[in-house]
């Protein structure tokens, strides 16, 4: 650190500052370098010098929970001032990346937006070709961060924000669901947040987003149920019997045959669908109908 702040250029040395970079991604490495004052002569020479590679180094330390997060409160303003066309780019995004790290639960978001008038440019950002991806991604978990605040959202839902999301679901609808499963829980946890946002708003993504999350949460099981499907097909790939597409061109979800085939549930010869019930009714416990048994169950 004592490198870090005699380094009298405008822009340190890139050796230099990477370590700082990796350093400042551990939790208790981001601890010891706000000690002493040492978060806010990082602000002074970061907004001084206007360079992202310092920002990204304060972004990272951003990331922790704890008292360190806490810190940033006096820096929000600050932050939120670059947030702006004039400023270079790749600056922005770090910076916008910081204030999307600042989940705390005693921040005034709805202040913040309005003092600074971040959701015309928030809103900008969002229509398709207006910035670059990297400055999208940002945009759109920054938007998940303060839509945590219920004022928040509601200023987000009034301005219009929201059909943007849609439109840009539309275009490139990996952007959030990919996020999903990012390593950083603090990410997962913001997406998740503006998922449901948007799940709220359109019926259509919220059947998408739904799905997704079940094969996030079932994806061993489905892996499972796909393999053993896969096996079953081996025997027919030098016989003379059609055999029906592999599972992975089409939608597992769409084919419910495969999870009352699979090993443990019940055997195939034997196996009904949901469906099959629809025609019963339950009297005194047990089911009656018109159909019989025919399968030879015992």
């Amino acid at each position: 650190m004592k490198m870090l702040f005699e380094c009298s250029d405008e822009r340190i040395d890139l050796e230099l500052i990477s370590f700082c970079i990796n350093l400042a991604a551990n939790k208790r490495n981001a601890q010891l370098i706000c000690e002493a004052n040492g978060l806010k002569m990082l602000m002074k020479k970061a907004l001084k010098f206007k360079d992202p590679l310092l920002m990204k180094m304060i972004r990272n330390i951003s990331q922790h929970d704890g008292p360190t997060k806490n810190l940033f409160i006096d820096y929000v303003g600050d932050l939120a001032a670059q947030i702006s066309n004039e400023e270079e780019e790749e600056f922005v995004i770090e910076c916008l990346g910081t204030l999307a790290n600042l989940t705390i639960s005693d921040l005034d978001w709805e202040l913040v937006l309005k003092e600074y008038k971040l959701v015309p440019y928030l809103k900008d950002k969002l229509k398709p070709g207006a910035a670059e991806d990297d400055l999208v991604l940002e945009v759109v978990i920054m938007i998940g961060t303060v839509s945590m605040d219920d004022s928040c959202a509601a200023l987000l839902a009034k301005s219009g924000i929201i059909p943007a999301l849609i439109e840009l679901l539309n275009e490139a609808p990996a952007y959030l669901i990919d996020l999903m499963h990012d390593k950083n829980a603090e990410i997962r946890k913001v997406c998740d947040n503006t998922l449901d946002i948007i799940a709220e708003y359109d019926e259509e993504w919220a059947k998408k987003i739904q799905s997704e999350k079940f094969r996030w949460h079932n994806s061993q099981w489905l892996e499972m149920v796909e393999s053993r499907q896969m096996d079953e097909n081996e025997q027919y790939l030098y016989g003379d019997e059609p055999i029906e597409p592999f599972i992975h061109e089409g939608d597992i979800l769409e084919r419910p045959d495969l999870y009352y085939s699979a090993e443990g549930l019940m055997p195939p010869e034997v196996a009904v669908s949901p469906d099959f019930f629809n025609d019963y009714q339950l009297q005194n416990g047990d089911l009656v109908g018109q159909h019989s048994f025919s399968t030879g169950l015992v």
